[in-house]
């Protein structure tokens, strides 16, 4: 591979990795706090997707604007996915399974409903351009997803690691017995997480629409990049996932390019089966 297509490759895995580490991020903050799988997770940003493409198709702003939009349309499905986590016997990972599967068919059910037809893609022509620096050329809309995405994440972990709020996240998503005991509200906790999760869902989703075509049964690959990444990082490690998505952005473009799409999935799975054999056994 010449050395120009290769960094050109690099280039855009890592913009590719910052958006799948921010996709990812809702699914890894509940999981961590609640220990809950939520399959329902690629549905929802999906979801988010859809109303940023909807504002954009009527309004013709910069998707940018949309995404607090986007992001608060997603609020009441926090709400309603706190109330019925609430009432699912513990442990709750087995529960929260058939949970949000009924969750994503019912979600993949109504976006089929609301918007019929085509795939749609946020084509803002703002974001159409293109720079080149020496070897590489860069998507003005591709670099505006990656530094979004990277502010996020940055901006969530000072709130989770630098101030008291995120101290409570973290000590309820470890032990929320002795979180109660040392005095932290750990239903407000979970509340607050679920709410800003679905948030950033929301805000993924417009992201994602810049530069990937959504369509109601999207949320499933979508889902599936959000487990891999968080097994890749491990429960509850914010930052972690980011270096996931770099790693997962990198080998895509990598495969692509050298491989051909055909072999995406194949080269993903099999990088998932050997992080998964190259950790230490349990006791």
């Amino acid at each position: 591979m010449p050395l120009s297509t290769l960094m050109q490759t690099l280039v855009s895995g890592v913009m590719l990795g910052c958006l799948y580490a921010f996709v990812a991020l809702g699914f890894a903050m509940i999981l961590g706090i609640s220990h809950s799988l939520n399959l329902a997770h690629g549905e929802i940003v999906t979801l988010g997707g859809y109303i940023g493409y909807g504002l954009w198709a009527g309004s013709g702003l910069h998707p940018l604007l949309l995404i607090p939009v986007a992001a608060a349309a997603l609020l009441p499905l926090a709400f309603l996915w706190h109330w019925m986590l609430d009432r699912l016997p513990a442990p709750r990972a087995l529960p929260s399974l058939a949970l949000t599967f009924g969750w994503a068919l019912l979600l993949q059910a109504l976006m089929r409903v609301l918007w019929p037809g085509p795939h749609r893609l946020i084509s803002s022509p703002s974001l159409g351009a293109s720079t080149r620096f020496g070897w590489v050329t860069l998507n003005h809309g591709r670099a505006v997803v990656a530094l979004a995405a990277l502010g996020a994440i940055g901006a969530l972990w000072l709130a989770v690691t630098r101030t008291r709020w995120g101290r409570a996240i973290r000590a309820t998503g470890l032990d929320r017995d002795a979180a109660a005991l040392a005095g932290i509200n750990v239903y407000a906790a979970t509340r607050i997480t679920l709410v800003l999760a679905m948030a950033l869902s929301g805000a993924a989703g417009v992201l994602l629409a810049t530069t990937h075509y959504v369509y109601p049964t999207a949320g499933v690959e979508l889902t599936l990049l959000a487990i891999v990444l968080t097994i890749w990082a491990g429960v509850g490690r914010l930052l972690t996932v980011l270096l996931a998505g770099l790693l997962l952005g990198i080998a895509e473009s990598l495969t692509v390019a050298i491989s051909g799409p055909a072999w995406r999935e194949p080269v993903i799975a099999c990088l998932l089966l050997a992080s998964l054999l190259a950790r230490p056994p349990v006791d």
